[in-house]
């Protein structure tokens, strides 16, 4: 338990000495600037590339650049990176986001590194609701995320490069969602679990890519394809299907599936929508929870569970 703990404040003294560099600190600066590091050139390297490693898959940006003499190499952290902007909350919000962060955690503490951003107390006591996990690769697909830059992977048996829309956490998994560029047109769009990566993502050029207006990772996640595995899918596969929706909640369907999805318009306003889904269950309750603005097309198969849901509504007695 000590070994951990003289780590943890190692890596938050590393942290507070590069956030306060003026300068690029070299690798042997850090060594005298940060207590707790070995001596030994070798041993120092090694256990730094750990930490740097530690704190960049906890979303923590460590900048590298070129200084002169023979280090060649300086790492520091740029405040403008590390702290979010001033989010203009009221004392209530911020204590709401404070405990949210406290109550629904990531392992190892992670929530309460992003609060420590926010300029909030970490220190508080709140028994956590949920833990999600932590995994290597999230803090690299974050940082890649935010600066626009496409990510390289093996997945299922094969390279992907794939342009990075959003991060969801979904069933007890997480989420990558983005356009696989090597897949054509709109259906170029797909989500990949993270923990079934089969290398570390590796970030190319920043800037190479414009995430869509308004997309809402969260929203796309039902309606994208799952990947199938090289012996046969391991996750549902995607299913097409129609509806038709009428006019009281066309507007917010086409909202929802994009305008790409509508097939055709009716003078009454309604419309005929046919879209891929990947999560029938999701897709239920979306048709259930419009009632009888919308009616299943096609295929078959949806359309009877959809009427036997309804039918077991009905004899419940509740709504479906």
């Amino acid at each position: 338990m000590s070994t951990r703990l003289s780590r943890l404040e190692r890596i938050t003294n590393l942290v507070l000495a590069l956030l306060d560099a003026s300068r690029p600190l070299s690798l042997r600066e850090i060594g005298i600037a940060v207590a707790g590091y070995p001596t030994a050139p070798g041993a120092l390297r090694q256990a730094f590339e750990r930490d740097k490693r530690t704190l960049r898959d906890n979303g923590i940006p460590i900048s590298v650049e070129r200084i002169d003499g023979d280090d060649q190499v300086g790492y520091r952290i740029l405040p403008e990176q590390y702290y979010l902007p001033d989010l203009g909350l009221t004392p209530e919000e911020n204590a709401a986001l404070s405990f949210a962060l406290l109550a629904v955690r990531l392992e190892g503490g992670v929530g309460r590194e992003v609060l420590h951003k926010l300029g909030g107390d970490g220190g508080a006591e709140v028994a956590p609701v949920a833990v999600l996990p932590s995994l290597p690769a999230l803090g690299p697909l974050q940082q890649a995320i935010r600066d626009r830059a496409p990510v390289t992977f093996a997945y299922h048996g094969r390279d992907r490069r794939v342009d990075g829309y959003g991060l969801v956490f979904r069933g007890g998994s997480w989420y990558l969602v983005g356009r696989d560029t090597d897949v054509a047109g709109s259906g170029g769009l797909r989500r990949f679990r993270v923990d079934r990566f089969e290398s570390e993502p590796v970030a190319g050029n920043p800037g190479s890519y414009e995430r869509p207006d308004g997309f809402d990772a969260a929203t796309e996640l039902r309606y994208v394809p799952f990947q199938p595995g090289p012996d046969g899918p391991v996750e549902p596969e995607a299913t097409e299907v129609a509806v038709s929706v009428d006019a009281r909640e066309a507007a917010g369907a086409i909202a929802l599936v994009g305008v790409g999805a509508v097939r055709e318009r009716g003078d009454d306003g309604s419309v005929r929508l046919a879209f891929t889904v990947g999560d029938e269950e999701a897709f239920y309750l979306w048709v259930l929870g419009l009632g009888d603005a919308v009616e299943v097309l096609a295929p078959t198969e949806i359309r009877r569970e959809v009427v036997r849901r309804l039918e077991a509504a009905v004899r419940g007695g509740g709504p479906p």
